[in-house]
């Protein structure tokens, strides 16, 4: 059988920027949720998956802003899979205003880890075997590699910070939701004051953990543009890539 899942959300005060606005994380944590309640319908939430030793990761993300939802109105949030290979399942959503105005839309690539090894493995046939749903329009299946993971990198604002306990989730790593916001706030203040989020596109490279520190870094690629880059201070490896896109407000 095959789910789709809407969820209706109004917005609340703690879930809006200075601007007034719904902050890109408040949207993400939902769009989250619901994707975690069409799990469950599938039987593939987090519990299914670790009663087998493994577990959820996102590995890419693409949101695109096309209309802010503000304090006190109701949205709508649809998601459902799309398409499932051996390594990876894909998943769309789809933000909705009361009437029905596309606000937002996003692609999504999520693969399964070993919890012991803590390493990618194959989908699993309980995975596999499940039914998208059919006759509907999907967005595009994001590149593995986007054009931005090779551009040359030169950092111009940088932050350190240590994982703390409330940025992990029930899978022991950092809930992908934190990186955003943590990336977000290296950008300048002319721009977060002046301009507003349209697109974020996210390469979700390997885990951070709890006390882990790590390096947040932004560098600008054009007036309208952000590159961004989190590394793994101990092993210098690169956790999350992305790049933002902002336009004037």
């Amino acid at each position: 059988m095959a789910f789709i899942q809407t969820d209706t959300f109004t917005i609340r005060g703690y879930e809006c920027d200075a601007s007034g606005r719904m902050s890109v994380p408040a949207l993400m944590n939902m769009m989250q949720e619901s994707a975690n309640r069409n799990a469950l319908d599938y039987g593939i939430g987090i519990a299914d998956l670790a009663k087998r030793g493994v577990g959820w990761m996102l590995m890419r993300f693409q949101l695109r802003m096309h209309q802010y939802p503000r304090y006190g109105e109701t949205i709508r949030v649809v998601t459902y899979p799309t398409e499932v290979e051996k390594y990876f399942i894909y998943r769309d959503f789809r933000i909705l205003a009361e009437d029905d105005t596309l606000l937002a839309e996003a692609g999504s690539t999520w693969l399964v880890f070993s919890i012991e090894k803590r390493s990618m493995v194959p989908m699993p046939d309980f995975i596999r075997s499940l039914n998208p749903p059919a006759g509907l329009t999907h967005l595009p299946k994001l590149p593995h590699k986007p054009d931005f993971q090779s551009t040359p990198f030169t950092p111009t604002k940088t932050k350190e910070s240590v994982v703390g306990w409330l940025s992990i989730d029930q899978n022991q790593h950092v809930n992908n939701v934190a990186y955003v916001e943590w990336l977000l706030e290296t950008v300048d203040n002319e721009t977060l004051e002046t301009k507003k989020l349209t697109e974020i596109d996210l390469v979700y490279r390997t885990e951070s953990h709890w006390q882990d520190s790590v390096q947040i870094q932004s560098a600008v690629e054009t007036p309208q543009t952000f590159l961004h880059r989190i590394i793994h201070t101990e092993s210098g490896k690169d956790v999350l890539l992305a790049r933002s896109r902002w336009v004037t407000d």
